[in-house]
């Protein structure tokens, strides 16, 4: 079956590159052809114009919104990854129903990642649900899509009236967290069922392949991959490493990019212990079974780092500040929860996709 994937674009950001790879993967080895949309978002001068204005108007009435970007250009490290190891479509600045019948696709998936956040999405949440094919008939399936929060924050009413409509259209719908299953039913009227992240549908030893060329460090060192960093985490990082004589390696996405998405796997795989405020952060060090505490994290949300987190046992690794490295993790019990969850979700959606 050939089908095209829907997500954010593939950015300078670790965990939105790699769950599309993975997606990718595990589609390719149920012998499915998948290929992802390249959309690269480009508004005009007059649109860009108003969403700087609108954004400063907002900010100033105290409420979050993220300012959009005039125009990308990726990272020599991301288009590499992605010219190694995703298939794209040639790029787009918009969707539209003539880039899905070129392709010749037979469905489409959405997700994963935070695809139906509005402020991640702005000028395109609706396309999120499909909106550019409205009237196609073709298979539509959400996997593991994601609200990134327990509301629908900036869904203004008119998009909520039209994004039950869409979703309704929808073959089978799956989200990320239970949070998302909660505000599909209240506000748009749908069953949804919650699957992991595509990250997690892959194994250590696929990642430890990805990475297998970089060579490994024997240092000790802590592994700090903070994004929106501060101060009092920075200081608390550093004091960790003094009291353990250990090193610290720091990470961060987008602008701050600094290191390759092999060579950020191969922080995880050697890493003594992990500090992070990312919810693929998070994801990796359950993969490689590296003790890990999770700070909190308001501006990107907490819903999806506490669901994940609860999924798999371990909501004690989730803290506000950190006194001492507790590397005690019973990761028989956490892999046990993973391939159960894991399986579960493949065959969701290996079934989604039989499904006439």
């Amino acid at each position: 079956m050939r089908i095209c994937i829907i997500t954010q674009p593939l950015t300078a950001n670790y965990g939105g590159l790699l769950q599309n790879y993975a997606l990718q993967t595990v589609l390719k080895r149920m012998g499915h052809s998948p290929v992802t949309i390249d959309y690269i978002y480009k508004p005009t001068v007059l649109r860009y114009v108003l969403s700087i204005c609108k954004t400063i108007l907002l900010r100033c009435l105290g409420k979050k919104r993220a300012f959009i970007k005039y125009a990308y250009r990726r990272k020599p490290e991301v288009q590499k990854f992605i010219n190694d190891y995703i298939s794209v479509t040639d790029p787009v600045n918009k969707y539209t129903k003539e880039i899905i019948e070129r392709e010749k696709a037979d469905a489409i998936i959405v997700g994963s990642d935070q695809v139906w956040r509005a402020i991640y999405n702005q000028g395109v949440l609706e396309n999120m649900f499909l909106k550019f094919i409205e009237d196609l008939t073709i298979k539509r399936i959400a996997y593991a899509a994601s609200f990134g929060l327990n509301n629908l924050e900036n869904y203004s009413k008119r998009q909520i009236r039209k994004c039950s409509f869409l979703i309704k259209k929808f073959d089978l719908v799956t989200v990320r967290e239970d949070s998302g299953v909660a505000l599909c039913k209240k506000y748009f009227d749908v069953s949804a069922t919650c699957v992991c992240d595509p990250t997690l549908l892959l194994n250590k030893e696929d990642y430890m392949n990805l990475c297998s060329t970089i060579p490994t460090c024997r240092r000790k060192f802590i592994f700090a991959y903070i994004l929106d960093s501060t101060s009092g985490i920075e200081n608390c990082i550093y004091r960790l490493a003094m009291q353990n004589n250990m090193e610290i390696i720091s990470a961060t996405a987008d602008k701050g990019l600094k290191f390759s998405i092999e060579e950020w796997l191969a922080l995880f795989r050697d890493a003594d212990f992990v500090v992070t405020n990312s919810f693929h952060g998070t994801v990796f060090s359950i993969i490689f079974n590296k003790p890990f505490y999770t700070i909190s994290n308001e501006i990107r949300g907490n819903e999806r780092l506490s669901s994940l987190l609860t999924q798999f046992g371990l909501s004690s690794r989730a803290v506000k500040s950190i006194d001492n490295l507790n590397c005690n993790v019973d990761w028989q019990s956490v892999n046990n929860k993973k391939t159960e969850f894991v399986n579960y979700s493949k065959k969701f959606l290996e079934e989604g996709l039989k499904k006439d």
